[in-house]
């Protein structure tokens, strides 16, 4: 129940953080893609491998 109310208590923080931010450039968005999938499939690997 806490954390139910720690979640709800923080979602307008960070929906207001996620507005006022700079938004990425497409340069910084090309870049982190890659890296991003590259980890999520090492992520499932070592899942599986358990």
């Amino acid at each position: 129940m806490a954390l139910a109310g720690l979640c709800a208590a923080l979602v307008p923080l960070v929906l207001a953080l996620l507005w006022e931010a700079p938004r990425p450039s497409r340069a910084a968005v090309l870049r982190w893609i890659p890296l991003t999938l590259v980890t999520i499939g090492l992520m499932v690997l070592l899942g599986q491998a358990g």
